[in-house]
């Protein structure tokens, strides 16, 4: 008997508005700068997120359906409430997920660039090592280096079709969460302690 996965309702763990298909992620802060890495100190328009809040969010993206909107509230106390330092907050928010899109950009590039090279290496290492196997008797010394180009051929291609058929598939999901994260809708509310 085939048992069913277990999972969570993402309308039991987030706040759900059904009239807007919106899910909130709630995130509980005392000031502006603690969404930010605590390491990093120039403006808040390019600041650089902290890690666990980037990690809490990723998580967060992956478990609310992707046809249901995003909205990020953050909460505050009340007598921190200053407009213009929400509005930079807001622009590093999206500035940080702009650039995070960027970087996996310049990973799907890098990755193009190794296919192309081991594509061209598998092909050259398996042309060489039947040019020589038609050429050198199975007895030769040379057998040894023979079976290394058809290994090493035949790794190349493995690693050509793994980076093909998997990781461009991780890629893509990667940044379609990146947009999601960096479109959704960010708010604040602030209430007295």
């Amino acid at each position: 008997m085939r048992r069913k996965k277990n999972r969570l309702d993402p309308k039991e763990v987030y706040r759900y508005e059904k009239q807007t298909n919106t899910f909130f992620i709630d995130i509980k802060i005392d000031f502006y700068r603690e969404i930010y890495n605590a390491w990093d100190f120039s403006p808040l328009s390019r600041s650089d997120l902290d890690d666990d809040l980037f990690d809490y969010l990723e998580s967060c993206g992956r478990d609310i359906p992707k046809r249901s909107r995003l909205c990020i509230m953050f909460h505050l106390p009340e007598k921190i409430k200053e407009k213009e330092k929400e509005k930079n907050s807001i622009l590093g928010y999206k500035n940080y997920f702009l650039y995070k899109i960027k970087r996996l950009s310049q990973e799907i590039r890098s990755a193009r660039r190794r296919l192309i090279i081991y594509f061209i290496f598998g092909v050259l290492f398996i042309f060489l090592g039947n040019l020589l196997h038609l050429n050198i008797p199975d007895r030769s010394v040379f057998y040894f280096v023979i079976e290394g180009l058809f290994i090493g051929g035949w790794v190349l291609f493995w690693e050509l079709f793994s980076i093909l058929f998997f990781k461009f598939r991780d890629f893509r999901d990667r940044k379609a969460l990146l947009y999601r994260l960096r479109d959704s809708e960010i708010k604040y509310n602030y209430t007295n302690p």
